[in-house]
């Protein structure tokens, strides 16, 4: 137990402080996790820690379940991208942690440190578990319905590949709830036949379930491969000077069109298809690669593959699918330029990098 409280800890605060594509969301997430890690000290500390010789620890909330469902709404929002929720307007979710701590406090002013095992205290605890297990299902199916609609809509700021990725994150925030619903039929049968006197190690089974899932979440959030993008490094002394801001523009223009419309997934696209594609001159096309991308046509529809094959290998739905069988679904027709290309762009080849990603 000690030992997963220290990997959830840690992995908490790496969401929280390392800086990555998706840090605004990332952080809520790191402060869920930092929550029920404190819970989990509470459990731990009741049963196995020296809770009684140190008697000032009763007073502090070790326990903030109250804001666990608006971490998971808030890194929905912020992860979809749609909308960011952040200062005054993201604190008003967690002002339920308010009436939790109101409680917490209540109830032990009305008894001392001695007197800490007491009625009041065990029926205010059941009170806040069961408002917690509300707020988080509650939050959790928001979410599930935001992610899908989404989804749906096709409203996603990323590229579409990575709806299958958030499909995904919608289904673990439901096996989540549907896990803190569990503790429902565990705390009526404490209610009913041991009136709330049940030790805590009656609930060891489903809150050494609830932290692994938890634990495993976050770690798989944090060592979830990424697209590695190899950035062209440029001698000042051969940089073209004079790249005009309407050929950047279009060059930004190119790369979102080529995302829309994932061009890049016909294996015998050519420059010059690619152009009638887009309505373009071939000349001014291969300028904008060259010139505002400094890259070679082949080279720049190569990486939209590759960050293709990577969102599969991603994605649970195809687990049973060859790295070729998604390499040829991606656009590559030759497995010896996918293995150069995959390569090129990430640094390992594709068995290595998905046995890593596997392991983790």
């Amino acid at each position: 137990m000690a030992f997963s409280l220290i990997i959830g800890s840690t992995f908490g605060m790496l969401l929280i402080f390392t800086k990555r594509k998706q840090q605004s969301a990332n952080r809520f997430f790191g402060v869920l996790v930092l929550i029920v890690a404190l819970w989990q000290c509470l459990v731990v500390a009741h049963t196995w820690g020296p809770w009684d010789s140190l008697g000032f620890l009763n007073w502090i909330p070790f326990s903030n379940l109250l804001a666990v469902g608006p971490c998971i709404y808030l890194y929905t929002i912020n992860r979809t991208a749609q909308k960011k929720e952040r200062g005054r307007k993201s604190l008003i979710h967690f002002a339920p942690l308010l009436l939790e701590w109101f409680l917490f406090f209540g109830s032990h002013s009305k008894g001392s440190l001695e007197n800490y095992q007491t009625y009041t205290l065990f029926s205010s605890r059941f009170l806040v578990h069961l408002m917690a297990v509300v707020s988080i299902c509650v939050y959790s199916y928001v979410s599930f319905k935001h992610i899908k609609a989404v989804a749906s809509k096709k409203q996603l700021a990323e590229p579409p590949g990575d709806r299958m990725g958030l499909r995904s994150i919608a289904r673990s925030i439901l096996i989540f709830a549907g896990l803190w619903a569990l503790w429902i039929p565990y705390a009526l049968i404490n209610y009913a036949g041991f009136n709330y006197y049940m030790s805590d190690y009656d609930f060891y089974p489903l809150y050494l379930v609830i932290w692994g899932y938890t634990v495993w979440m976050c770690a798989r959030l944090f060592l979830k491969a990424e697209v590695v993008w190899i950035e062209k490094s440029r001698k000042k002394n051969s940089t073209p000077k004079n790249i005009s801001d309407a050929l950047l523009q279009q060059a930004k223009l190119l790369q979102r069109q080529m995302v829309e419309g994932r061009y890049y997934l016909n294996s015998d696209l050519t420059l010059q298809s690619l152009a009638a594609e887009l309505t373009m001159n071939p000349h001014a096309l291969s300028q904008t690669i060259n010139d505002a991308l400094n890259q070679r046509f082949s080279d720049f529809i190569n990486e939209y593959r590759i960050k293709a094959v990577i969102e599969k290998l991603n994605d649970p739905q195809y687990a049973n699918i060859t790295v070729l069988g998604m390499a040829y679904d991606s656009g590559f027709n030759s497995k010896t330029t996918f293995n150069r290309a995959f390569k090129k762009v990430t640094g390992k080849t594709p068995k290595v990098y998905r046995a890593q990603l596997y392991n983790t």
